[in-house]
């Protein structure tokens, strides 16, 4: 069973499986209908949560293309050296926790009552599938200089 759940490792890369989950989040709104809190507030606190999540990735991207890494998440055996500065001090992965936010502004944005609901299996699917070969991956390259960030900086925040 594990080698068949072993198969789904670093194949769905994180942007389009958000767009699947944006995609899920729409259509539970379409097809369940919305909270019937305030729109004015719902779309506030949505647009809210867009800045700090598109902050948190470019904040992020920008101190992977200075540490000239390798941003593609499909193959963490390409990295170059640890980044462990910058926003990677409080989280290990931000990029992905900027997608979740981006999942959850989305789901209030729509309305969408079951919507959180999608975002918690996205980062349930990011732990299993993404994350954790990529840290088996960094673990196996850097060793005890990775055990060391691990142990110091939490995986999402």
């Amino acid at each position: 069973m594990i080698a068949v759940m072993d198969k789904f490792n670093l194949k769905i890369p994180p942007i389009p499986l958000a767009l699947i989950c944006g995609l899920m989040i729409w259509s539970l709104a379409e097809l369940l209908g919305t909270h019937s809190m305030g729109i004015e507030i719902r779309r506030a606190v949505a647009v809210l949560l867009l800045t700090v999540a598109a902050a948190i990735d470019l904040t992020a991207l920008i101190t992977f293309f200075r540490s000239k890494t390798t941003v593609d998440p499909r193959y963490p055996h390409k990295t170059s050296k640890m980044v462990t500065s910058g926003i990677y001090r409080f989280s290990r992965n931000p990029m992905y926790l900027g997608l979740a936010i981006m999942l959850a502004s989305l789901s209030l944005w729509l309305g969408a009552r079951f919507g959180l609901f999608v975002v918690v299996l996205f980062i349930l699917y990011m732990n299993r599938f993404q994350i954790e070969p990529e840290e088996q991956a960094l673990e196996n390259q850097f060793g005890k200089s990775y055990l060391e960030y691990k142990s110091s900086v939490r995986r999402w925040i």
